[in-house]
């Protein structure tokens, strides 16, 4: 079993030296309370998953994903997706459980071009959406949404005159 200490992901099936998602290099031996992510999910799906964890008396944090935070606080809306994270001593029997439960699937074994696949398409979409990158859309959106606002003020403001020009006066 190697484990990635960044990505907090284990590798049973095929033992690579180097975290495919990250390019961090593998630890063989990690500690028992490791952190390992074990599902991401949201909302009644969340719940679900945490109220089974707590039952089984498995400890469990959960985190959001950090992407949209911007939207999320202007919305005040609730985090989309949460990772949820058991110690490593206590992953297989919390696998066990979200399988039972239909909150994960069995895990099939992947070939390394999948694998190779999976990792350039995260690398791609990473780079898309790079926090900078999203920051700037957002910022340019609300300018043009300003504009917008000022362009139609100013327009009714012309069809207002050419409806009834003493109104103005």
């Amino acid at each position: 079993m190697k484990y990635c200490s960044k990505c907090k992901k284990i590798y049973t099936k095929s033992n690579p030296e180097i975290c495919p998602a990250c390019g961090r290099e593998l630890i063989s031996d990690p500690g028992s309370f490791s952190p390992v992510d074990i599902v991401t999910a949201h909302g009644f799906e969340l719940e679900r998953v945490c109220s089974a964890l707590k039952e089984a008396g498995i400890p469990f944090s959960t985190r959001e994903v950090r992407r949209d935070m911007g939207i999320q606080i202007l919305n005040a809306a609730p985090p989309e997706n949460c990772i949820v994270t058991v110690p490593l001593e206590q992953y297989q029997q919390a696998v066990e459980l979200l399988i039972g439960i239909g909150a994960m699937q069995q895990a099939e074994e992947l070939s390394d071009d999948d694998r190779q696949q999976i990792a350039d398409d995260k690398a791609k979409n990473d780079e898309e959406t790079s926090p900078t990158k999203g920051t700037f859309n957002k910022v340019v959106l609300i300018i043009m949404f300003i504009i917008l606002v000022g362009i139609t003020i100013a327009a009714a403001d012309v069809i207002g005159r050419l409806i009834n020009p003493s109104f103005y006066q």
